[in-house]
């Protein structure tokens, strides 16, 4: 298999898709850790299926203490341990700003001068910071709160989706595996854990040494806004789930006909006979499986529920190109 051109291919889709989702809306999302974030998530993921750090930094092209650097930098600041240095630079001007850049190294002495360098121009290109003049005698100012109001926090609203979305998945689930699937911050899902709890649409269990939570179902309501993260997200994750195990050659022979996904291109126009009926595909699959997932709801709703159980997975999207 020749890797590296389906690589190619699917970085360049993932950007357009990243590209979409930080304007939706007309909204325009801080995109200042994107690279950061991939570039940790692609390495830890490296390092978990076994390949060396050796061999991963050569992999992104870096000298074996280059990509060292690199990791530490994003993963935490040495002058305030359990931050990045991203987070810490960040904090840092926001509270003591305007400050020159001699200021922010002096303060960072314990980490690379590198690294607090290149955090500074991330930080700038950005625009989260102002910049005046050159060198260390620059003034470096965090940008006003009114110029950051398009971007903004999430609501309560959608943390809440995002982690009942992250209890549904992968429960029973601790909140620390919560939080490391839905990538919340620690207060806001233990905010939110509290509100799904209360509205039934979580259950915890503290017979464990640990206390972990389950949800047996996750419903986004069709075609209005609320939730709309958690559903993109899961559709997102069926989709990467289901090939990446056709990939890997994970599935049993059992298995192995349900597992995978499939792309028709149906080629029809105004007058065609089956127009309608290939527009209207998806609509007919939505309804067929949501009253197939409603007798099984149903079914399960009168047994113990201590029976073995697998999920069938099923995903489905439509669009129309028009040529």
């Amino acid at each position: 298999m020749n890797a590296h051109i389906l690589i190619d291919a699917v970085v360049q889709q993932t950007v357009v898709f990243i590209a979409q989702l930080a304007t939706a809306g007309g909204v325009r999302a801080p995109l200042a850790r994107v690279a950061d974030r991939i570039f940790l998530d692609l390495s830890t993921e490296l390092h978990q299926q076994g390949v060396s750090k050796k061999v991963i930094a050569d992999m992104f092209g870096m000298a074996l203490r280059t990509y060292h650097r690199r990791v530490q930098a994003v993963r935490q600041s040495q002058t305030e341990k359990g931050r990045s240095v991203w987070d810490v630079v960040f904090e840092y001007i926001r509270e003591h700003g305007p400050v020159t850049g001699a200021n922010v190294h002096d303060h960072f002495y314990h980490d690379d001068i590198d690294v607090v360098s290149g955090v500074l121009n991330d930080l700038v290109n950005s625009a989260l910071v102002y910049r005046a003049g050159r060198g260390d005698t620059a003034l470096y100012q965090a940008a006003a709160e009114s110029d950051l109001a398009s971007v903004g926090e999430p609501g309560t609203d959608a943390w809440d989706w995002l982690v009942w979305l992250a209890v549904y998945r992968n429960g029973p689930a601790t909140q620390a595996d919560i939080e490391r699937h839905s990538r919340v911050p620690s207060d806001a899902c233990t905010a939110a854990l509290a509100r799904l709890e209360a509205d039934g649409r979580v259950v915890a269990n503290d017979e464990g040494t640990e206390r972990t939570y389950t949800s047996d179902r996750i419903e986004v309501p069709l075609g209005q806004t609320r939730g709309w993260e958690a559903a993109v997200l899961d559709h997102f994750q069926a989709l990467v789930t289901a090939v990446t195990i056709k990939l890997g050659g994970e599935a049993t022979e059992e298995d192995a006909p349900v597992v995978g996904g499939s792309t028709w291109s149906l080629d029809v126009g105004p007058g065609h006979p089956l127009r309608d009926e290939a527009r209207e595909t998806l609509a007919r699959i939505r309804r067929e499986v949501e009253a197939l997932r409603g007798r099984i709801d149903a079914y399960n709703a009168t047994t113990d529920g201590t029976q073995p159980r697998e999920r069938v997975v099923f995903y489905a999207g439509q669009h129309v190109q028009r040529q």
